[in-house]
């Protein structure tokens, strides 16, 4: 049996991602960070049902590819069911949008962590951001065959409401 080192420095099988003690970490974690930092219509929204089944749906209109990193850093970086899906706008600036498959890209956990590094620089970046994003969603679903092949191949629509300025629906 191969082995490698686990984040903590113990020996563990090649074939699992980290030992127990760390993955038991690793949960704690988002439980601590859902209890004390995020806004608690956010965290029971995370943990809805409607979210839990929506989540893999976008998982797999993208392929499980992470299209920024394909896109915008021409590398190949296939999704785990842990990497994140990304709220192009966020539920704090407008929660109508949660569910919207058009607001929604999933990303690797690098990728996340750099698009919201962007997010945090100021407004200008943010927005800039959120259009790249776009831009790139659109160029996906043209490649796939169009917005309406894509989304009732995978049975999704996307909400009626235009809202603000930065609506994901301009594309439609």
């Amino acid at each position: 049996m191969l082995l490698k080192t686990c984040r903590c420095g113990k020996l563990i099988p090649q074939s699992i991602k980290m030992c127990g003690e760390c993955e038991q970490r690793q949960q704690s974690r988002y439980v601590v960070y859902n209890n004390t930092r995020r806004d608690q219509r956010a965290a029971e929204f995370y943990i809805s049902k409607e979210w839990r089944t929506l989540r893999p749906v976008i998982m797999s209109v993208y392929g499980h590819v992470d299209i920024y990193a394909l896109y915008v850093l021409h590398e190949l970086k296939t999704l785990e069911e842990s990497d994140p899906i990304h709220h192009i706008v966020e539920l704090e600036e407008d929660w109508e949008q949660r569910l919207n498959p058009l607001n929604l890209i999933p990303l690797k956990h690098e990728t996340h962590s750099t698009i919201t590094a962007l997010y945090k620089q100021s407004n200008a970046s943010m927005r800039a951001t959120q259009k790249r994003l776009r831009s790139l969603i659109e160029r996906h679903f043209k490649e796939a065959g169009g917005y309406e092949k894509v989304l009732s191949d995978a049975f999704l629509v996307t909400p009626p409401l235009f809202r603000g300025e930065n609506s994901p629906r301009k594309f439609q």
